[in-house]
């Protein structure tokens, strides 16, 4: 049985174990972001133990996402609409495979030395983790979470204009291999960015469903 957040406001006693679950993925998601910047400015021994970090966190999302649907199934009442817990769920997996994703690539190419933007692209991102961290304990305070949303919203809109310069910025003097290796990672973490921003419109469309 699914509930609306009108009536938890009312003081209904939902199963939290799925926000904790989803609060457990956004810090996963924040681990990976953290562990793909501290790759940039590693040596290859260094970020040897990182891919070993990555393969972790990436391991323990899927394992989060597998018990926040166990928990659905079992929980009498949710609180949020299942199908809105699952396909936060979904996405935050996502966003973290990519991460993880995007980190395997730079250490099997050894481009340990991006450009800038690649750096603030990731302090965006794992800025979004912490967001949606937030987001998961405000489901009581629709003010909140709108304030939330909309910092998540305009993250977005400078993740979006980071990657442009940086994929602009990719200069002909790069060796063609190189600029082939750069344009696959930021191509890479462009589809965690296109991830959250769905993960962003979904929390919207339940702001405005729950309002």
């Amino acid at each position: 049985m699914d509930f609306s957040l009108s009536r938890l406001r009312r003081g209904l006693a939902p199963d939290m174990a799925s926000l904790e679950h989803l609060a457990a993925l956004s810090e996963s998601l924040g681990a990976a972001v953290d562990r793909v910047a501290q790759m940039l400015g590693s040596t290859t021994g260094q970020s040897a133990d990182l891919e070993v970090a990555l393969n972790s966190i990436d391991a323990d999302a899927t394992s989060r996402h597998m018990a926040l649907m166990t928990s659905l199934r079992s929980a009498f009442i949710s609180p949020l609409p299942r199908q809105d817990l699952y396909q936060f769920s979904d996405l935050l997996n996502r966003a973290v495979e990519q991460v993880c994703n995007a980190g395997l690539l730079i250490r099997a190419t050894e481009q340990f030395r991006l450009p800038a933007p690649a750096m603030d692209l990731l302090e965006i991102l794992g800025r979004q983790a912490e967001l949606f961290t937030a987001a998961t304990g405000q489901f009581r305070d629709l003010d909140a979470v709108e304030e939330t949303w909309i910092q998540m919203q305009r993250a977005c809109k400078r993740s979006d204009r980071i990657l442009t310069t940086w994929i602009s910025g990719m200069s002909g003097d790069l060796l063609q291999r190189t600029y082939h290796q750069q344009r696959e990672v930021a191509h890479s973490l462009e589809s965690t960015v296109d991830t959250l921003r769905d993960l962003v419109s979904h929390l919207g469309r339940v702001l405005v469903r729950e309002s």
